[in-house]
């Protein structure tokens, strides 16, 4: 009956209290999570096919780690393409760089600026921010992660010999080769470049106000016109001719800005400015604000040099473009060669940096020569964001670094003299300890004014943890979270929580449980770091409870597939769960799979991936009975069941049975209890299991019957696998309890149904006809069957041999028992109401079907009196003996009495001929 009943999981008024179970209708309520869309559907479908690929064996560990660093820059695609696809479905042209995430042109991109205007979807936009926070991210493991994890963190010196001719490319060089944490900082800075490059503003869009402000039209270029403009008027109309002294009377009281409040500078080269003390027209102030605005951002979006150059030609600023090419550090393949002499970088540093502290007449253009020295203030002056920060940061180590190196590559005689003239900044030596530096780094933006909300953001932490190379904590303390999160009001064994932590956690930093997307890439995340770890050589040899507080992140996301319909996705992730807990988390999130085929197909995934599915099969009711004790086991069940009415016996229809005395079938069944029965349906897609299933389906069965839960067994009949399935006579002898305990449950069925149609033929005005009858005629065939195992040694036989030895094995594994002593107990409770029962059965069909009925209830009789009979026994025992001479006294005067028959036949009057009845010996002579 496991096979054919309907399939439910809410719970039911039962004895237990449903916070027993409270777990899986928590975790299975769709409405607890916030996220349900197709869209997380199908990222979770391309992720996993992606994934899959891991699980393929391959030749060497080389290969793991490049198909490890592919799947990295495949999810970073997908970000990628999700971030083009919403780009494209805007209704208002973007806002940002016209250049692509991957650094290539697009036409698809620069169609974008056909758009029309319109309003965008609030919704539209946070997506489209979360995917550009979600490709940034899988940017920086893609950059870094090979780093980290590949022969080439052991970075070689130079194999060419050192020359002191070199110039400051080819040291550049060298210095990466030799430097693991310069080139992640060269990594992070890149990523960060690439980011801002395709997320800020147009550069063009960014200047135009200040280009308006400026008041020269279109005009881009010819540097200080409204300044030359007002210089060339005061020299006409005083008649100055040739170079201005500012120091003169004249020049400092006629030559004033259009205000008239600040004197104006008397010449036009670049310096002036901050020469002279003076100031520009207000108008070129925006101007020149306008190009400063626009060098910084080339520098912060990581342009090369070739670009800034044409950027400033075409504002005839050249000037600034060769101010900024000694090196810029543009990002991936865009840095030029520098052919310029250490020594001469060295002084051009610190020329940077004297303009950055000193210099300047604009934020922006402090900042800018900032970013050239590699100084932290002058460029955080103007940062907005996280990622200015960082940027300014990593920015300052990288070129402090490589400073550092360039002295050690040059002479100290030459060095000695641009050094204690002009001082540098050294952000190496203004953090200090270089292994722990990134941490501090991204500690110190939580608590910046500008910085402190952002960075409290759960992706902006995920991506410090990213950078300060802190994942291993990051995601372990996600996992408590989870595990907090998950706990709330009713425990989860899915998502356990952890032990008192050390330190507090701020979970506002991390996803949420019912956050998809966040748990996604999570998820992705660890297993790619913990597939790295694993090629390294640092798998973990004992779980320890930080890596089961880690695995949470696996657990809540399995949870999210199920919820969302995924379950053919749940081995996959499931097999990297360490221990049994990937059998607990997978059986439990297919608790509900009901249809065979997908059962099947699921055993198939799973052993590709490599996990054992016998193993599975049995470990779920093991684990379920486990973690839900019968704690109701003790409860004596004798007495407390009944089949009979309070009615008195007649001599038609004998000792009336109760009808519907099982009560009325639930519409729902304890969830536990529905699992129970169908992880039996389970092991019948294993072959080679019937031994373990039989063995379970036993200690399932004395659950039920021992606190008379008919409902639960009765919705569930294990027979199935006798029905369609063909057993051998040793798989039967193995099976002798668990079959005898179905023919109880069999009998009881039957009995209630003829006790219903009883009740039915003693109503006179119910119309019965040859159909009802012929029904009741199977349903007596049916139990006289069912009734022949508990007649003789019901659950008393031991069964011997090698099979039996297996049963009992698994038996102990389950309960933790090496016997049965609750055999005894089941057949104290069911033989004695069974059998008189089944006397009133045959009480009902010899009188209403054939009298061949009351016949088999005097056989009955002398098969209870034999001498070796242990049903006897059992009804001296519970004090029922009286009841059942009373009912075969009952047969007897009905059998003496009996009239016509009807038509129907309930039994073989051959058969009873056979064995020396006949109906004539109780016939009446009147």
């Amino acid at each position: 009956m496991l096979s054919h009943r309907p399939q439910r999981t809410a719970a039911v008024s039962q004895d237990r209290s449903p916070s027993s179970f409270g777990w899986l209708e928590r975790e299975t309520s769709p409405s607890d999570i916030s996220e349900v869309s197709e869209e997380f559907v199908q990222d979770a479908q391309r992720f996993a096919k992606a994934l899959d690929a891991l699980s393929i064996p391959k030749k060497s560990l080389a290969e793991k780690r490049t198909e490890i660093f592919r799947l990295v820059d495949v999810y970073y695609r997908h970000a990628v393409e999700k971030v083009h696809t919403l780009r494209g479905s805007r209704r208002q042209p973007p806002r940002s760089s016209l250049r692509r995430l991957d650094d290539t042109s697009s036409q698809d991109s620069m169609d974008l600026d056909d758009a029309e205007n319109g309003e965008e979807s609030p919704a539209l936009k946070a997506s489209l921010q979360y995917w550009k926070l979600e490709a940034q991210t899988w940017d920086m493991l893609r950059r870094l992660l090979p780093l980290r994890y590949s022969n080439r963190n052991a970075l070689k010196p130079s194999s060419r010999d050192v020359s002191r001719f070199q110039n400051t490319s080819e040291i550049w060089d060298d210095f990466l080769r030799t430097d693991p944490a310069a080139n992640e900082r060269k990594a992070v800075l890149e990523c960060l470049q690439a980011s801002a490059d395709e997320s800020r503003v147009d550069l063009d869009e960014l200047v135009r106000e200040y280009q308006q402000r400026a008041e020269r039209g279109d005009i881009i270029a010819h540097g200080w016109l409204h300044t030359r403009s007002a210089i060339k008027m005061q020299k006409n109309i005083n008649g100055w001719s040739g170079t201005l002294d500012p120091s003169t009377s004249d020049a400092g009281q006629m030559l004033l800005n259009t205000n008239g409040t600040e004197p104006l500078v008397t010449q036009l080269d670049p310096d002036v400015a901050s020469r002279q003390g003076r100031k520009l027209q207000p108008q070129d102030e925006y101007f020149e604000r306008a190009i400063w605005l626009g060098c910084y951002e080339l520098l912060r979006r990581g342009r090369s040099i070739s670009e800034i150059r044409d950027w400033c030609i075409e504002r005839t600023e050249v000037w600034r473009a060769v101010s900024m090419s000694a090196m810029p550090l543009s990002r991936g393949e865009e840095q030029e060669r520098v052919n310029a002499n250490p020594l001469s970088t060295i002084l051009w540093r610190r020329t940077c940096f004297a303009l950055a502290r000193q210099g300047g007449t604009d934020d922006y253009e402090r900042a800018v020569y900032g970013i050239l020295s590699g100084d932290i203030p002058s460029v955080e002056k103007i940062c907005l964001e996280w990622d200015d920060f960082v940027f300014a940061h990593y920015n300052a180590l990288l070129r402090s670094q490589f400073d550092a190196y360039l002295m050690k590559r040059s002479t100290p005689d030459a060095t000695a003299s641009v050094t204690q003239s002009l001082p540098s900044f050294n952000a190496v030596q203004f953090h200090g300890d270089s292994a722990s530096v990134g941490k501090r780094i991204v500690e110190s933006l939580e608590s910046h004014p500008k910085t402190a909300a952002e960075a409290r953001t759960p992706m902006k932490s995920l991506q410090a943890a990213i950078i300060s190379d802190n994942l291993d904590q990051y995601i372990y303390e996600f996992g408590l979270v989870l595990g907090e999160q998950a706990n709330g009001e009713e425990s989860s064994a899915l998502i356990p929580k952890f032990g008192i932590r050390d330190v507090e956690i701020d979970a506002s930093k991390f996803f949420r449980l019912d956050s998809y997307r966040g748990l996604r890439i999570l998820v992705h995340i660890y297993i790619l770091i913990t597939s790295l770890e694993d090629l390294d050589g640092n798998n973990r040899k004992s779980l320890t409870e930080r890596h089961r507080a880690q695995e949470n992140v696996l657990s809540a996301y399995a949870s999210a597939l199920r919820l969302n319909d995924m379950t053919d996705l749940l081995p996959l992730y499931c097999s990297k769960l360490e221990g049994d807990r990937a059998f607990f988390t997978l059986g439990r999130n297919v608790s509900n799979l009901v249809d065979p085929d997908a059962r099947e197909m699921l055993l198939r995934i799973m052993e590709k991936l490599g996990m054992d599915i016998a193993k599975f099969v049995q470990f779920q009711p093991e684990s379920l009975l486990r973690q839900y004790p019968d704690v109701d086991g003790d409860r004596p069940v004798l007495g407390g069941f009944t089949v009979f009415s309070n009615e008195p016996p007649t001599l038609k229809y004998g000792r009336p049975l109760k009808p519907d005395f099982f009560g009325e079938v639930p519409d729902n069944l304890n969830p536990v209890d529905e699992q129970l029965i169908q992880s039996l349906e389970w092991f019948l897609l294993v072959d080679g299991l019937w031994h373990e299933i039989f063995s379970v389906g036993t200690v399932i069965y004395k659950r039920f019957l021992n606190i008379t839960w008919f409902e639960d067994v009765r919705s569930g009949a294990a027979s199935s696998a006798f029905e369609e399935n063909s057993l051998g006579m040793d798989e039967i002898t193995a099976a002798r309890n668990y079959f005898e305990m179905e023919c109880l449950v069999r009998s009881l069925d039957s009995m209630e149904t003829i006790a219903s149609s009883a009740g039915l033929a003693r109503d006179p005005t119910e119309e019965l006809d040859r159909n009802f009858w012929a029904q009741i005629g199977s349903e007596v065939k049916g139990i006289k069957s069912f009734m022949q195992p508990l007649l003789s040694n019901w659950l008393v036989e031991s069964v011997h041999g090698k099979r039996y030895k297996v049963a009992v094995n698994v038996r102990t594994k389950l309960t933790g028992q090496t016997d049965d002593p609750d055999f005894s107990l089941l057949r104290d409770a069911y033989l004695p109401e069974t059998i008189i029962g089944y006397v009133s059965v045959l009480h009902f069909a010899g009188t209403s079907l054939s009298r061949d009925n009351l016949l088999e209830c005097m056989e009955l009789a002398a098969v209870i009196a034999k001498k070796d009979s242990d049903v006897a026994a059992v009804l001296m025992k519970c004090g029922r003996m009286k009841e059942v001479v009373e009912g075969f006294a009952n047969c007897s005067k009905a059998l003496a009495i009996s009239g016509s028959e009807k038509k129907a036949s309930g039994g073989s009057s051959k058969k009873l001929r056979e064995m020396g009845w006949t109906r004539e010996l109780w016939s009446v002579k009147r």
